[in-house]
């Protein structure tokens, strides 16, 4: 199901705007409303096309079966991706559908994709990305935030930073971010649910911040050693 977010002054505004970009009418859109125009921001709608292609609505099925056996009350739109399918979650309890840390969504997706690629050998395997609210790119982004923060303080206070438990999802953004980072390496550690990410200096970078350690303490030595000599 082919997708658009779109903003304007009025509601009508960004929804005239979707369709305009659709190349289509108000009959051929399903439309969702995802923020009125305010003092400050605009208005914000998603048009999303009705046609939906078999395995699409195989997806939709599963993600809103299991919603709704949650209870909770959304909206879900599937899209087909070069890697599977994209499954975004909106309506009044997108928030509920997070959770903490994201905790409930991993969860969510968890089992979209074990009942949707239940039984399917692996070639026809299919990942089926699920986000509500765009939590992820946000959650993601203060991640990598995170985690350049994090390793600064290692490697200026020349020591390991353990971080809070997260999600699997979350410490591979962690240790994608500072993969290519020459002066520190992550490394999980601990159980589910409480594995965290360790930030640690690597150990050529150690070895230098001890060495310059000692030269500055040899260097004290020799001006308490002048100062007594005086």
């Amino acid at each position: 199901m082919k997708s658009i977010e779109t903003q304007g002054k009025t509601v009508d505004q960004a929804i005239e705007l979707g369709l305009y970009k659709l190349n289509t009418t108000r009959d051929q859109v399903k439309i969702t409303i995802l923020e009125e125009a305010g003092l400050f921001n605009k208005a914000r709608v998603r048009l999303s096309l009705n046609q939906t292609s078999e395995e699409e609505g195989k997806v939709l099925a599963v993600a809103e079966e299991l919603t709704k056996k949650m209870g909770l009350n959304v909206d879900v739109f599937v899209e087909e991706t070069e890697e599977g399918f994209s499954c975004n979650i909106t309506g009044r309890d997108a928030a509920l559908a997070i959770g903490k840390h994201g905790d409930c969504l991993e969860s969510i997706g968890y089992l979209i994709n074990q009942i949707y690629n239940k039984g399917k050998a692996h070639a026809e395997y299919k990942r089926i990305s699920v986000d509500s609210d765009n939590y992820r790119a946000r959650r993601e982004a203060t991640l990598v935030i995170l985690a350049k923060k994090m390793a600064s303080k290692a490697i200026r206070e020349n020591h390991n930073v353990k971080l809070e438990p997260m999600t699997s999802y979350e410490r591979r953004i962690i240790h994608a971010t500072l993969a290519d980072n020459s002066k520190v390496e992550t490394e999980s550690q601990g159980n589910e649910p409480n594995r965290f990410v360790v930030i640690k200096l690597k150990l050529n970078n150690h070895k230098k911040a001890d060495t310059k350690a000692d030269a500055q303490q040899a260097q004290e030595d020799s001006t308490s050693t002048r100062a007594d000599n005086d």
